[in-house]
């Protein structure tokens, strides 16, 4: 199970985290890796958050679990909270010492630890997700190394990956074939679902995005129609140019009417949620999600 940290101060964050696991890669966002009972829990921290909005929106994008620490109500806390709501990120927990402005949002019925120590335990008692058998995956770097080749890294959401296994990545439906798989820094034949992995890999340049079976349920377009959700909490008038985020990607474009229009090809599926963002605006950059039909 991967599981966001989340807070305004990085610096109660990355204490959190090294309560609980033991840091196993950095970028703009951090990974650390608690292995309880032959457990394994992924934490993720959103590393360069509140300064770019992108890496919290990443955390999100993996995370299966919140955590959200509160010092005090915030403008960048009030993001954060924005943003579960409008995900509809229903599980979680809050470790705070003062009251919240949670009402009418899914964090109402987050659990209420009373210690980082009784958060701890919560994190390691947690019960992994419903098993499901559609291989699916988010890539969060990839590079090429010298003598061993196309490198990636990601985690696992659902389904497995196998060695010699041939899958797509998206949203450039670049064709792709697993040479060798790492996990906590053994080989291994699979990775399952809540897995971070590393992949090495036949096939050509990638970065962020899916990592999905040929077969996969995803629709590619640069003209998305659907419904466009205000977040009640964004008083702005909707920019004309927004960027629009979901699975790992990030892209340019415009709500226009009951149609999201993208400047570059974007992958989703029916029912999901992309967030729509004003990464530059002063106040809050969350200006609500965009419900594809």
């Amino acid at each position: 199970m991967f599981i966001a940290v989340l807070s305004d101060n990085p610096a109660k964050r990355k204490d959190f985290c090294k309560l609980v696991g033991k840091e196993t890669g950095s970028g703009d966002i951090t990974f650390y890796t608690s292995n309880f009972q032959g457990v394994i829990r992924t934490l993720i921290e959103p590393t360069l958050y509140p300064d770019k909005l992108q890496p919290l929106l990443y955390s999100l994008s993996i995370a299966d679990y919140i955590v959200v620490l509160a010092d005090a109500p915030t403008p960048h806390l009030g993001e954060i909270i924005v943003a579960l709501d409008m995900l509809k990120k229903e599980k979680g927990i809050i470790l705070s010492s003062v009251e919240l402005p949670l009402k009418g949002t899914v964090l109402e019925a987050y659990g209420r630890p009373s210690s980082a120590e009784e958060a701890k335990q919560k994190i390691l008692s947690l019960e992994d997700a419903e098993p499901s058998v559609e291989p699916l995956a988010l890539v969060d770097s990839a590079f090429t190394v010298k003598s061993v080749g196309n490198v990636m890294l990601g985690a696992v959401k659902s389904g497995s990956i196998k060695k010699r296994d041939k899958l797509i990545f998206l949203p450039s439906k670049t064709e792709i074939e697993i040479k060798s798989i790492q996990l906590n820094d053994k080989d291994v034949e699979e990775v399952s679902a809540g897995g971070r992995f590393g992949m090495c890999y036949k096939g050509g340049p990638i970065e962020r995005g899916i990592l999905a079976s040929p077969s996969n349920s995803f629709s590619l377009s640069k003209s998305i129609p659907g419904e466009f959700i205000k977040s009640p909490f964004y008083k702005a008038e909707l920019p004309k140019k927004i960027h629009a985020y979901s699975s790992l990607q990030f892209t340019e474009g415009a709500v226009e009417g009951a149609t999201l229009n993208l400047e570059r090809e974007f992958a989703f599926r029916p029912g999901e949620r992309i967030l729509i963002t004003d990464p530059g605006s002063s106040k809050l950059r969350i200006c609500g999600v965009f419900a594809p039909k």
